[in-house]
């Protein structure tokens, strides 16, 4: 049943734009792969950025406004939200692994850059593959439960409090 607000719908949204730029990294990595060029370097560099706001805004709205509302409602039985707070951390390792590997990725020495784009590729593998299972169980789980226990003026107050960090974010 669709509520109006609906947050976990903004939630869900933003799972699938998220998946589609790590997508696009994956791709951007492919082609350098093939041939390195500066001008690919660059551009991997301003996609990850882009898509780096993106996750820390995302995570936000979860963890600090969904989560506590859930986490309150839910009371002892708040198993399901310790384990999305779990992948959250994992996640933001192999966010920062990535981020560090592409922030230093430059093409003057090709033998250097060959193994950055390598350790690129192996770490967005593994990226994509931990997004999509914690997609997978958020929404299945912990979403679904939001939208049985949680009541209107919750979700209300829940989607006024993400547009504020999405706001935010505008001033970078």
């Amino acid at each position: 049943m669709a509520v109006n607000p609906d947050p976990i719908e903004i939630l869900i949204n933003r799972h699938l734009g998220l998946l589609d730029d790590l997508y696009l990294l994956r791709t951007t990595i492919d082609r350098l792969m093939k041939k390195i060029s500066p001008h690919l370097v660059e551009g991997l560099k301003r996609e990850y950025l882009s898509f780096l706001k993106i996750m820390e805004q995302h995570m936000r709205c979860e963890e600090e406004v969904l989560f506590p509302v859930l986490k309150s409602s839910l009371g002892s039985k708040g198993a399901p939200i310790i384990s999305m707070s779990g992948d959250h951390t994992n996640l933001k390792e192999g966010i920062e692994k990535l981020h560090t590997i592409i922030t230093d990725m430059e093409t003057e020495d090709t033998e250097e850059c060959r193994k950055a784009i390598n350790l690129a590729d192996e770490e967005i593998d593994s990226l994509i593959n931990l997004f999509s299972r914690h997609i997978d169980k958020e929404e299945k789980c912990l979403f679904k439960l939001a939208r049985e226990i949680l009541v209107e003026n919750e979700l209300e107050a829940i989607e006024k409090k993400m547009k504020e960090i999405e706001k935010e974010g505008e001033g970078f």
